[in-house]
């Protein structure tokens, strides 16, 4: 018996990259789900939602993660930590408040299962609990060690509500490994990587990229995301100083916006401004791929990386920091290089790569292949879909 027929309803709570929700989505072609997305507020995906004709409503649920930073003295910072703590509480009561219209909402719409689309949605589990019905958690964060982010509820309490899913959905084995310090047990979590192509693109974008290895100088290293601390592109600018001791002509493309002053003030300390370009917000990170001839992935402890995948689908090799879920990526010798400890052993990498651009067009070859066969968004629907029957078929019987 399938989960559901066109008439009945799952409801996607969908706060993270259009990527994913666009991945979710597909499960609607299948004709067993009827989706209808809940958003905090308005944005790109709400375009998508509706070119798609997929019903969606905004309601203005907040996260119950925070940044916190503090600075100053003794006194400042416990004034910091105070006006944190309240901002904390301000936002579980406009949870509280908000949570009857949106159960009421979905309680007409027909909802069967709540899908919660990120570790963020505290609201979920309250939600799933007044409908009476089974929630899915996706996992996509290791939101203490890569976001830096706090938990406004506190671990136990992070816990707890995470074991209150029928089942916890993770994309790596860094995530399950990192759900499990909160749930003590890993009984009702299933690994499913994120898809991140159609099986039909994945020729499409090798294609688009092809012409990187006819002309290898300069030879540009890439990297794409959001630009946070923890990102390593500071490390990166670094690590391309010591490259360029010995090969003057590599250069540095980074995409992204976020948090630039210490990227910014590198450069220029470094003296680099013409070696380094910074491409700001890219819509579409295949014109960036096919720019460059090496993906540096630096983040530390990174869930997954989404942009991994998707520079792998070009035809690009990657050098990924050997921690979190970049571990379960990157094969060494296959299709990249990994490197512990920070810029030097970095700068090494680089140079391997330059000094040989035949056996990183190999790897590159090598890294669409595995990207094809492993993160398609058919194999990702079906794997979600597979948890949905279970649960279900639980439910039944």
């Amino acid at each position: 018996m399938p989960f559901a027929s066109r008439t009945s309803r799952t409801i996607l709570n969908c706060t993270g990259p259009i990527g994913h929700a666009r991945s979710l989505l597909e499960l609607r072609q299948r004709g067993e789900v009827d989706p209808i997305v809940l958003l905090a507020r308005p944005g790109a995906l709400t375009g998508v939602l509706d070119d798609a004709g997929v019903p969606r409503f905004i309601e203005p649920f907040k996260p119950w993660m925070s940044e916190r930073y503090y600075s100053g003295h003794i006194h400042h910072r416990i004034g910091q930590y105070l006006r944190q703590e309240r901002a904390a509480r301000d936002r579980a009561r406009e949870n509280r408040d908000v949570l009857p219209r949106i159960a009421e909402h979905l309680r007409d719409a027909g909802t069967q299962l709540v899908h919660a689309n990120s570790s963020v949605v505290g609201i979920a589990p309250q939600l799933a609990r007044t409908l009476g019905v089974p929630l899915v958690w996706h996992i996509r964060e290791l939101p203490e060690r890569q976001y830096l982010l706090h938990l406004d509820a506190g671990r136990r309490r992070y816990g707890a509500a995470l074991r209150e899913a029928v089942r916890l959905i993770a994309i790596s084995a860094a995530v399950r490994q990192d759900i499990v310090r909160y749930t003590g047990a890993a009984g009702n979590i299933t690994l499913i990587p994120n898809g991140v192509l159609h099986q039909a693109r994945y020729a499409a974008v090798r294609a688009q990229c092809a012409e990187r290895w006819k002309r290898t100088s300069p030879f540009t290293f890439v990297l794409v995301g959001l630009i946070h601390p923890s990102k390593g592109q500071v490390e990166a600018v670094e690590a391309l100083e010591l490259v360029r001791a010995q090969r003057p002509e590599a250069r540095l493309l980074i995409a992204g916006e976020g948090r630039d002053e210490a990227l910014r003030s590198t450069i220029a300390r470094t003296g680099q401004q013409e070696a380094v370009e910074l491409a700001g917000f890219v819509q579409d990170p295949y014109t960036v791929f096919a720019r460059g001839h090496v993906l540096l992935m630096c983040s530390r402890n990174e869930a997954m990386g989404r942009v991994t995948v998707e520079a792998m689908a070009t035809g690009m090799p990657v050098i990924g920091h050997a921690s979190g879920g970049t571990q379960e990526l990157v094969q060494e010798e296959v299709n990249g290089l990994l490197y512990p400890g920070g810029a030097a052993t970095l700068a090494e990498r680089m140079l391997r790569m330059i000094d040989d651009p035949a056996k990183a067009k190999t790897m590159g070859d090598r890294a669409s292949a595995l990207a094809e066969e492993r993160f398609s968004i058919e194999r990702y629907a079906s794997s979600v879909l597979e948890v949905y029957h279970a649960v279900h078929s639980s439910k039944v019987h």
